[in-house]
This record gives C-alpha cells, sequence and structure tokens, in this order.
C-alpha cells in the first residue's frame, strides 16, 4: 500500500519486508505498505531509513515501489523512518507549483510545459517567449493571496467516463484513471505527487527570477522554508553591506551604484598610470639594451607583458621575450620571415610546450620546468 498518498503525512511505518534482493552493488527491499515516494511526476524521492539503514534511492518497477539500502536488513520486520524536512520541502514547491502554475494560466493564459523540482530551486517554463516584471510580480501576488485564503488541496481518482465532468488544467495522454490534485475549486491537475493539505501550508511564493528558453520563459521560484531560508540569507547580506558602507537598506542601491563609478573612475587612472610606467620602463629598457630584449615579469598577467612588448617595440625594432615563471611571451616587428607562431610549434611544443601564435605575437607555457628551462636556453640561440 502507497501510505504516502493516503496518509503524506505519516512519518514512521513499521510493516513488512516482502522481498529483499541484491541488484549488481545495491540492496533492494519490497515492503508490504511504504511511506516513501519513488521518484516521478518531476518530483524527486523521499529518503530516511529502514531498520537504521539509510535509503538511498526509491523507483517503482512494473507498479512496485523499490527501496534501495546500503545493505541487506535482518528478518523480515521493517521500522520505516521518513526524513521529513524533505518530504514538507517537496510537497511544499510541488503544490506551490500547481497554484503557481494555476494562476499563470488562469490570468495570463500562459501554459505550463515543464516542471523541475530542484535541490535548491524549481522552475517551471511557460508559454510566453517574455514574463514581464509586472506580470511576475502580479502572479506572485495572486498565488499568495491564495496561500493566504487557505484554500484545502484536494486528491481523488478519476474513472475516464469522469474525467470530462472536471475542467483539467492540462489533459495528459494517459488511459485509465487519473489521480486529480484539487485546489478547491481554483485549480484541477493529474498528478502523482505528494502535496500539503491547504494552500496555507505552501507558504510564501518567491519568483527569484525568469529567463528566455526556448522560445518560452523559464520561471525560477521558491515556497516555504525555502523562501524563508532565501529571505535569511539576503536580509544577512543587505545589513553586511550596509554595515560596511555606513548606509540603510534603503540606500544600498544608489551606494553601491557609486562605489562602482568610484571603481571605475581608479581603474582607469591605474591603467593610465601603467600606461605612462611602461613607457618610461620601455624607454629606460632601449636607451641601455640591444634587440632581443630579455624581460622577467613573474607578476605581470600576459595582457600586462603584451603590452609592455608592444611599449617596447613603438620605440625600435627588434624582438622581445618576457618571461612570465612557467610562460613566456614573445614578439616582435622585424621586417624577416621569424613567424613565431611557427617556432613555438617546431621548438616549445617537443618540449611539452603549450601555446602557439601568429607571425610577429606568440606565448607558450611549460607545466614541466625541465621543459621551461630548455626553451629558455634555445631562446638565447635559435631566435637571434
Amino acid at each position: 500500500m502507497q501510505r504516502y498518498y493516503t496518509d503524506p503525512w505519516l512519518q514512521e511505518l513499521h510493516t513488512k519486508i516482502l522481498d529483499s534482493f541484491a541488484e549488481g552493488d545495491r540492496h533492494l527491499v519490497v515492503l508490504e505498505e511504504t511511506i516513501f515516494y519513488p521518484t516521478g511526476g518531476g518530483q524527486p524521492h523521499d529518503l530516511g531509513s529502514i531498520n537504521q539503514i539509510p535509503l538511498l534511492d526509491v523507483f517503482e518497477r512494473d507498479g512496485t515501489v523499490v527501496h534501495v539500502l546500503e545493505h541487506a536488513p535482518v528478518g523480515d520486520e521493517a521500522y520505516c523512518v521518513l526524513d521529513w524536512s524533505r518530504r514538507l520541502d517537496h510537497m511544499q514547491q510541488h503544490s506551490g507549483q500547481h497554484l503557481l502554475s494555476a494562476v499563470l494560466q488562469e490570468h495570463f493564459g500562459y501554459r505550463t510545459e515543464s516542471f523541475h523540482l530542484g535541490e535548491d530551486y524549481s522552475t517551471i517554463d511557460i508559454s510566453t517567449p517574455n514574463l514581464s516584471e509586472e506580470e511576475q510580480r502580479s502572479a506572485e501576488q495572486q498565488a499568495n493571496e491564495l496561500v493566504f485564503s487557505n484554500l484545502p488541496l484536494l486528491t481523488y481518482t478519476l474513472k475516464p467516463n469522469e474525467q470530462a465532468s472536471v475542467p483539467l488544467r492540462k489533459i495528459p495522454d494517459l488511459e485509465g484513471d487519473l489521480r486529480i490534485v484539487e485546489i478547491e475549486g481554483f485549480d484541477y491537475s493529474p498528478c502523482a505527487g505528494t502535496h500539503v493539505q491547504s494552500t496555507s501550508q505552501i507558504g510564501l511564493v518567491k519568483i527569484i527570477k525568469c529567463e528566455k528558453y526556448k522560445g518560452m520563459t523559464r520561471v525560477y521560484f521558491l515556497c516555504g522554508n525555502r523562501s524563508l531560508e532565501d529571505y535569511r540569507r539576503k536580509q544577512k547580506v543587505c545589513l553586511s553591506l550596509g554595515s560596511l558602507l555606513s548606509v540603510s537598506e534603503s540606500d544600498l542601491p544608489s551606494r553601491v551604484a557609486l562605489e562602482v563609478e568610484r571603481k571605475q573612475e581608479l581603474e582607469k587612472q591605474i591603467e593610465e598610470l601603467q600606461t605612462e610606467l611602461m613607457d618610461l620602463h620601455a624607454q629606460s629598457i632601449v636607451a641601455r639594451e640591444e634587440s632581443p630584449f630579455f624581460l622577467e615579469l613573474p607578476k605581470a598577467t600576459i595582457e600586462e607583458a603584451q603590452k609592455q612588448a608592444r611599449s617596447i617595440l613603438n620605440l625600435t625594432t627588434g624582438t622581445v621575450i618576457i618571461s612570465l615563471d612557467e610562460r613566456f611571451v614573445l614578439m616582435h616587428n622585424q621586417p624577416n620571415d621569424l613567424h613565431l607562431g611557427q617556432f613555438i610549434r617546431e621548438k616549445a611544443q617537443p618540449l611539452g610546450g603549450r601555446g602557439g601564435g601568429n607571425a610577429t605575437s606568440a606565448q607558450v607555457y611549460f607545466p614541466d620546468p625541465d621543459g621551461y628551462d630548455k626553451f629558455s636556453k634555445m631562446l638565447k640561440t635559435d631566435l637571434l
């Protein structure tokens, strides 16, 4: 018997083990009755324990619910304990999905084409390429008004000849009896999942973001305890930022925007000063050395090394070789047939170097220090 349907709030159960057998590296158990919901209908399986043995998976095979355990239980008695926090979370998200999908279809005409209940958030894909911010707010508001209305959620089975009498939101391509989940007087949906008993038990329904997806809109949302945890986390972030910036929560957006503007201005000034410093460094190098110019800049980025090389070549004709610990950046502007990309392929890659380039610019990385050392010595002879 599937007690998760007849009593979805039942958290413990004493029952009989009907079958127990190994299958590969898993041990499977079939019970006389079960409180554990198997994966199906967009809802993940329950967790818990049987005789204190952790439950790893629950699935349905040929109409039989099968439980996967770490190892075989002893005897034919089974004491089942449900991971209640997980079950309640799944019921809140799944019932919340029915509510939100019904609101979006009833008020905006957007059908729900698919549903996914994830570990951190749930999503529905709805039949519109765009859900405006105003529509998001309106749908969220109406869903929560129905939560506060405390409407009962009813489950029952309809035979094929009874199904036309109920205004189903979505008619599945299935034969035989249908299990219906009804939000009393508002929504009627075929569903094989577990659900709360009233809309108030769904808790707060919160849309967290929307994005375009294959010509539809994917709506990300949270319900119940997930919404509460999300609010706690975001409040903590706001309080922390407010304390750091010495502003109230309402002033955070404008203050953060101001800090970003200041940061961008400082970055621009730093870039200008770095360019000026590189130009001065280039002048010093060209004044005292001749090509090829060898530089060691172990803390520089590739982009900074390339910029330094260009500043040197803007002043003279030659070749620049810059060492960045395990990497070399090479650049030249000489009127000859030197092709740096080809040089890397022929000389560096046989030594384990990874990289390449074009005729006048290249770079190469050596994961092995020995290859780096050999290539470094080769540069001072073969590249001249």
